[in-house]
Formats: structure tokens, C-alpha cells, sequence
């Protein structure tokens, strides 16, 4: 099935970020399983999915970081293997799940490593590199820790500090693998503003996450990966099903409309196979 982050009704332009029967892994192992997905420019698609089932492989295959093995990935409409590591790292930008602080850098210096893709070697930072490295802290509200160590921060801080990196590089592909880790309830509020701004600006954002209602709220187009396949695509409402959530999540689960935001909103109710899961996790009087 072909599923592109387009919504209906608009037409389709030049995909900037595709992948078509794409088959990789890592030793020999099959992790991703011939997909295809297409991005255009301003999408925001997101991929859920249960552990193990290709997430963290497909952002790493649509960053060029994992060649396929059959199949292609392309940016707007290039072969990735035809182009050079600092081009694409001047187009896409990855905010990984977990990365280890860089050892005795400030906050500033690190966002400031977003401009590297934009210099060829060493380099002193110009008033164009400064004005945009600010930016991008004002923009994810870590303007206050730009003299603060990296290694010094709390896991939420540094995931702050890791998408104000990823802005400064002012990539038109946004990547982002379980972009609200460690964050607590205010900054991903603050995040999911942010990212609204920046598809307005026609970068392109794909999102992976275990947070379903995230997911739902913020995305145009829904992926489900499990076992390396898709197994539904479509908007939040045709995705985010009682039946597709039993079928990739092995999970019992209540699907209804948030009365806010009038997406799909889910409450676990158990485990598939278990038969005295169910209403576990109901209050009780």
C-alpha cells in the first residue's frame, strides 16, 4: 500500500524525503522490510510502533546513516548514495532517542555544532552563525543555560538542547526519534508549538514515538511499523483503531475522540492473551 504524508486534496509536490522497497539491517538480519514512504515539503508524519519493530532503523535509513540493502532512499528525488555526507547534513536533521553529552561543551558551543554542515572544515563562526545559534535557543527556551556545560544538565534540558542543534542547522527534513523523552509536561507543550511553527516554514518532519496521543495530536499522516512492515497508513483517525492498536501492540485498548483537539484518544485496557488483564489499570473505589 502506498501511504504518502500528503493530505487529501492537496496536490503533491516534489517529495523531498522518500524511501521506495526499502530492505535493511544490521549483520545480516532483516530489520526493515521493503517500505516505501514518501515526504513532501511541510509534512508532519508520525510512526508508531511497538519495541523492536524498525523505528530507530527507518530514521537512521532515511538519514543516509544506514544503506539499504534493496531498495532506495532519495532526497528530492537524488539518490542518497549519490550525495555526500555534508550535503545531507546541511538538508536533514536528526534528533536522536539517546546521545551522550559532549564532554565539556556549553550549551552555546553545542547548538553552534549545527552550523558546522554549513563550513567546510574548520572555521570561526560568522554573525550570521551566531544570530541563528540564538535563535534556535530562544526557540526551544534554553537561551538561559547558553554558558551552562552540556554534561551538566538534566535529561530534559539536554533534549532541549539537541532540537535548538538540530534548528541551527536549518535543515528543510526534521527526524526526530522520540523527540519528548525526559521532557516534562510544559516542554512538550513547548515542542509541540515549535514544531508547529517549523512545518509552517515547509521543513518536512517525521516523527517515531510511544506516545500514541502525541502522535495523534501533532501528525497529518500515521504510520503503524511492526515486524519491519507497514501495517496502516492514513490520518490519526484511520490509523489509530481499536483493531490496528490489538494487531501491532497486542493490546486491549479503548479508542475515543479527545473533545479538545477531536483526535483519536486511546486508554489501555490489557493485554491480549491475558485474560485477567483486563480493566487492570481501571480506578478502583
Amino acid at each position: 500500500m502506498r501511504c504518502d504524508a500528503v493530505s487529501k486534496g492537496r496536490p503533491m509536490r516534489t517529495p523531498l524525503l522518500e524511501c521506495r522497497h526499502v530492505r535493511c539491517g544490521y549483520d545480516g538480519r532483516p530489520v526493515l522490510k521493503g517500505i516505501s514512504l514518501t515526504l513532501e515539503p511541510g509534512a508532519f508524519a508520525g510512526v508508531i510502533g511497538p519495541n523492536g519493530s524498525g523505528k530507530s532503523t527507518l530514521i537512521k535509513a532515511l538519514a543516509g546513516i544506514l544503506q539499504p540493502w534493496e531498495g532506495v532512499v532519495a532526497f528530492h528525488g537524488r539518490d542518497m548514495a549519490e550525495l555526500s555526507r555534508s550535503v545531507l547534513a546541511r538538508e536533514i536533521a536528526v534528533v536522536s532517542q539517546e546521545e551522550p553529552p559532549a564532554f565539556g561543551f556549553t550549551v552555546a558551543e553545542e547548538v553552534m555544532q549545527g552550523r558546522a554542515p554549513h563550513h567546510g572544515g574548520l572555521h570561526f563562526e560568522s554573525r550570521t552563525d551566531r544570530t541563528v545559534m540564538e535563535k534556535a535557543l530562544e526557540r526551544t527556551e534554553v537561551s538561559h543555560l547558553a554558558d551552562r556545560r552540556t554534561d551538566a544538565l538534566s535529561g530534559g534540558e539536554r533534549q532541549r538542547v539537541r532540537i535548538a542543534r538540530s534548528l541551527a542547522q536549518q535543515p528543510r527534513v526534521l527526524l526526530l526519534d522520540e523527540p519528548t523523552n525526559h521532557l516534562d509536561l510544559y516542554a512538550q507543550l513547548s515542542l509541540m508549538e515549535l514544531l508547529h511553527d517549523i512545518r509552517r516554514e515547509g521543513i518536512a518532519i517525521l516523527m517515531v514515538s510511544h506516545d500514541i496521543d502525541l502522535v495523534a495530536r501533532l501528525c497529518e499522516h500515521v504510520k503503524i511499523l511492526s515486524h519491519g512492515v507497514f501495517l496502516a497508513a492514513g490520518t490519526p483517525q484511520e490509523v489509530i483503531t481499536e483493531e490496528n492498536l490489538a494487531r501491532a501492540f497486542q493490546v486491549q485498548a479503548l479508542v475515543d475522540v479527545n473533545p479538545l483537539t477531536s483526535v483519536p484518544r486511546i486508554t489501555p485496557t490489557g493485554r491480549l492473551g491475558a485474560a485477567d488483564s483486563r480493566g487492570k489499570f481501571e480506578q478502583q473505589p
